[in-house]
């Protein structure tokens, strides 16, 4: 019977001692977007970094609709990490736009990933050679309310138009693409990857020139854009580097997942340390999301503990990027 009874309670202290292990770790979900593009595979890979390299933390990740979706659900705390476009998420937490009145001040900067594109094309031997000149054009700016028609409306304000003084299309970015080869605009605005699929189509088949948005007080109206140029030689038939608005999809935790200085700390140094585990899923991912450009064109503080690890890497902390 004692031996019964002895068995019984190494068992039981096997039990308890297993059961405690489980309870100290930590789950944390990453929100990312859509399975079919880069941020949900990267996703997926990061977390299980996060799981492999970091004791006491467990992470998974999910796919969402991305900007929108995550900045609702980190501002509630249901999830502890998200992806968002840069510009949302400044609105975000500024409180501008559809968050007037309603800021997200809970939002804390993690790291830079892959970036967006706004390009401008227009016919080879179109005589519009600037924005301003877009004045009683017809003009594609994207599908109504997306990222891409937001930034087009943005640019067309800065050189002192909008959809009355210019023929706004609102078309999905494939037909753009037709509708500039058949003549039925006179230019587009698109926010795309460089390359992708539909402006290779574009400019192999028709002669294209790209128009630039090089005013730096355009990158001063709104700081969430960062110019970039795209490379001659990227298109066909685009000989020169083209000055361009991008903006970055952000990595972004909350204040409302309880992570403190040691835990972001410790995460960002196994996520950076163990990069090659994740940065292949996806060539753009690959080419964009780097140690070294990690705080290149945030708006949004960051995290006291990426702050931590950023400053042990070397790097200068911009004074906007620091919560007071």
């Amino acid at each position: 019977m004692k031996r019964k009874f002895f068995t019984l309670l190494i068992v039981l202290a096997i039990l308890s001692i297993t059961f405690s292990a489980h309870a100290k770790v930590r789950r944390i979900t990453i929100a990312t977007a859509g399975t079919a593009g880069a941020l949900y595979p990267m996703g997926v890979a990061m977390a299980e970094t996060i799981t492999k390299h970091v004791k006491g933390f467990a992470a998974s990740a999910e796919a969402s609709a991305a900007s929108l979706e995550n900045i609702r659900n980190l501002s509630k705390g249901k999830v502890d990490w998200g992806i968002s476009q840069n510009e949302v998420a400044f609105l975000a937490y500024n409180g501008m736009g559809k968050y007037k009145g309603k800021p997200v001040k809970c939002l804390r900067s993690l790291f830079g990933t892959l970036i967006s594109w706004v390009q401008i094309f227009a016919p080879a031997n179109s005589p519009l050679k600037s924005v301003a000149d877009f004045k009683g054009k017809r003009i594609g700016v994207g599908a109504p309310g997306s990222g891409g028609e937001q930034a087009a409306r943005k640019i067309l304000a800065f050189y002192g138009l909008n959809y009355k003084t210019v023929k706004a299309e609102f078309m999905s970015n494939p037909d753009m693409v037709s509708a500039l080869k058949d003549g039925t605009l006179d230019a587009f605005i698109i926010t795309h990857p460089l390359k992708s699929a539909a402006l290779l189509d574009l400019t192999t088949t028709f002669k294209v020139k790209m128009i630039g948005v090089n005013d730096p007080g355009f990158y001063k109206k709104y700081p969430y854009f960062t110019k970039r140029y795209i490379p001659a030689g990227v298109y066909r038939n685009v000989n020169k580097p083209v000055p361009t608005p991008t903006s970055r999809v952000v990595m972004y935790t909350t204040t409302k997942a309880n992570l403190s200085t040691d835990d972001l700390y410790r995460l960002l140094k196994a996520i950076w340390e163990n990069s090659s585990e994740w940065v292949n899923t996806h060539a753009a991912v690959k080419k964009y999301t780097t140690l070294k450009d990690a705080i290149k064109g945030l708006n949004i503080p960051l995290h006291p503990g990426a702050v931590k690890y950023y400053k042990e890497k070397g790097f200068k902390i911009p004074a906007h990027l620091i919560i007071k």
